[in-house]
């Protein structure tokens, strides 16, 4: 009889052989499974390689650079993201995240079976999505097309686009764009806006501490947010950097230094828009150079560099912002306005704008769209057009009372600003009186169509009327068309095609756009340098409109004040060698202002000019061959007698005078060329003595 213990023994044997049965089964099925499952899925997968993958659509910013590289402006899309190359992103920051997110990236396929295999016997074993058993290229499939919603469906699709993924793209590639994309916490959208969020420089210059940091973020951003969890932020860190030590990315000496270093943040609030009128200029310039740029200028991930010297736009928003004239809300609009633009004369960049006193209160650019009378500023292009004609420098008109036919029996009368007039005045002081008389005189010698023509040629666009009083700015333009129209004098002739774009770069790191400056000679270098010269007298003379800011602005300098009627308007136009600006104030509706050019405009334009210029050398003019100087008369500008107030006249030569002013024994007698004649200073010396003897 079988007995109770028998059966036990019997019942434990029969059970250890079923056990041994199915382990043998588990183990041959295990080895049987694994290369089943990857051949399975090979089989189903390879197929997508010929399928088309749609292009992600990730919304990017777009980052604005001065000349000098210098970062400007991020504009920012519906996610803070920066785009950089491959070649911008460090070995250390790509060691730091296979180190923790998928330590056999560089050597194993895009899709890891036995993570995979693992993680679906825990899935179905549960009936629902618990693991991932995900790799980088896995997990920058499912960010790029994949929602976050845990189905087999959605982790199936995984794998499908991954495999596409890894067919399409190299190593390096899926690894920048995986660090392009991933989500860094902070609102930071790949590792350049992470770095600049939590750090406060580029991704180029990331330490090993501060990758380490960045790497430990992507699993939890939130958890591991070192502004908001210093401690868990640094334990990770530092367990990164032990992944790091294990596989031989970093020394164990390495290791130790990088966990010892305090956790230092040195990020701020994003950038954002820095110089908003640029940025509204910009945009204008691109939806005519490059539409499809224009369009997807806040989410198209590009780098544009520009032609603003950083430099010079903080120098014009500050001149702005501490010089304008007080500002109050007339129904419910800010009054006075104002608009600056500054242009390189040598190359034509647009280096600074401003188009208003607050892009918040008014986005209107009024540097390159609000067309205003520039009053006496125009008369840069009289001046030109007069010397350009031959007429000699130091050419009189008398300021004095005068009508001209106006048709219709009208007579159209000048008049200066105060009503005063300054009798005869040689060029050099009818332009530092800012004497209209004078101006209107000139006009009507070398005629509105001539004058019309040479300020087109130099850069003026607008249209100019056909009349005596164009001379005096009674015709509207731009700050940016003056700060244009005058550069030909400040370069030795050339008109200057004004650039705002140098290049764009798109997110994949290919240039789209890219152009250079180009130059046209308009005038002669000798007519540049003596109109250049004539408008120097504003700020020297002490008559001058414009020499209360010759204190300010003390270095070789062309300047004129501009004040259309009722002082609607206030100019200041100005250049050096280095550089040309226009600077205009005013109210929208065209109430007066009350101001003139020198107390409206000119402390922004003085200020700005020193600031914008102050690490720059100071430069003159570069005088052309074929000038010549002489000592004139002030009432006559003929040569000086040797008894005349007189002052030194620049002129091209051919056109100085060859006659002495009048008095002194000198009427009607020729210059130099009379070698018999006694020397204006001897005889002086001789009447001066001979008043003298008793």
């Amino acid at each position: 009889m079988e007995t109770r213990k028998s059966r036990h023994q019997k019942t434990s044997r029969v059970a250890q052989y079923r056990a041994r049965i199915a382990k043998k089964i588990r183990n041959t099925a295990a080895i049987i499974s694994l290369p089943v499952l990857v051949a399975g899925a090979t089989a189903i997968l390879l197929p997508v390689a010929w399928l088309a993958l749609p292009t992600p659509n990730l919304p990017a910013d777009t980052s604005i650079y001065d000349q000098k590289g210098r970062l400007v402006s991020v504009l920012y899309g519906t996610e803070n993201r920066m785009p950089i190359p491959y070649s911008q992103m460090p070995a250390v920051m790509q060691n730091a995240l296979v180190a923790i997110e998928d330590n056999t990236y560089w050597v194993e396929p895009a899709i890891d079976p036995v993570g995979i295999l693992r993680a679906a016997i825990v899935d179905i074993s549960s009936r629902q999505i618990l693991q991932g058993g995900s790799t980088i290229t896995q997990q920058l499939a499912k960010n790029l097309y994949l929602s976050d919603v845990r189905t087999f469906s959605r982790k199936f699709k995984e794998l499908f686009f991954t495999v596409k993924l890894s067919s399409m793209f190299d190593k390096r590639q899926i690894i920048s764009m995986y660090l392009n994309d991933v989500y860094f916490g902070q609102g930071a959208y790949g590792i350049q806006a992470a770095s600049q969020v939590y750090f406060g420089h580029g991704a180029a210059t990331l330490s090993l501490p501060e990758a380490a940091l960045l790497a430990g973020l992507v699993n939890a951003p939130t958890y591991y947010d070192p502004y908001a969890h210093p401690g868990a932020a640094i334990a990770r860190r530092n367990l990164v950097l032990h992944q790091m030590m294990v596989l031989h990315y970093i020394t164990p000496a390495q290791e130790v230094a990088a966990i010892n270093t305090p956790l230092s943040l040195g990020g701020g609030p994003p950038i954002g828009d820095r110089a908003p009128y640029f940025t509204k200029f910009l945009s204008d310039q691109l939806a005519q150079l490059d539409p499809s740029v224009a369009k997807h200028l806040y989410d198209g991930g590009y780098s544009i560099t520009t032609t603003m010297n950083w430099t010079m736009q903080q120098a014009a928003q500050r001149a702005v912002a501490d010089y304008m004239p007080p500002i109050s809300k007339v129904n419910g609009v800010y009054e006075p306005e104002v608009g600056l633009t500054a242009i390189d004369p040598k190359n034509g960049y647009v280096e600074a704008i401003v188009g208003g006193d607050n892009y918040a209160n008014s986005p209107f650019d009024r540097a390159t769209q609000a067309l205003r009378q520039p009053g006496s500023a125009m008369k840069y292009f009289l001046y030109t057009t007069v010397i350009n004609d031959g007429y000699s420098t130091s050419a009189v008109q008398d300021s004095a009372p005068v009508r001209f036919p106006a048709g219709n029996g009208k007579w159209y009368v000048p008049h200066n600003y105060g009503d005063v007039f300054n009798g005869p005045l040689p060029i050099r002081y009818a332009i530092a009186l800012s004497d209209n008389v004078c101006a209107v005189k000139w006009m009507n010698v070398v005629g509105p169509p001539a004058m019309i023509s040479m300020a087109h040629v130099m850069g003026i666009t607008s249209p100019l009327a056909d009349n005596l009083t164009t001379a005096l700015g009674s015709s509207s333009v731009t700050t940016y068309e003056m700060a244009r129209g005058v550069s030909p004098i400040a370069n030795g002739g050339y008109r200057v095609h004004p650039l705002c774009v140098l290049k764009v770069v798109n997110a994949q790191g290919k240039t789209v756009f890219s152009q250079s400056p180009h130059l046209t000679r308009v005038i002669t270098p000798q007519v540049a340098y003596v109109v250049g010269n004539l408008f120097h007298a504003p700020l020297l003379n002490p008559r001058g409109t414009a020499h209360d800011l010759h204190s300010i602005i003390s270095r070789p300098t062309a300047a004129k004040t501009g004040t259309s009627s009722q002082q609607r308007d206030a100019w200041l136009v100005g250049f050096t060698p280095q550089l040309a600006a226009a600077v205009w104030v005013g109210n929208d509706n065209y109430s007066p202002l009350g101001l003139t050019g020198d107390l409206g405009a000119g402390p922004i334009w003085a200020h700005f000019m020193k600031w914008a210029l102050v690490n720059q050398p100071v430069e003159n003019f570069p005088k052309p061959p074929g000038i010549v100087t002489r000592s004139v008369c002030t009432k006559t500008g003929l040569l000086s007698n040797g008894c005349c107030n007189t002052y030194t006249e620049v002129y091209i030569r051919g056109h100085e005078p060859t006659k002495f002013s009048p008095g002194c024994g000198y009427l009607g007698k020729t210059g130099s060329a009379n070698p018999a004649a006694p020397t204006p200073g001897k005889n002086l010396l001789q009447q001066i003595l001979k008043s003298l003897t008793p």
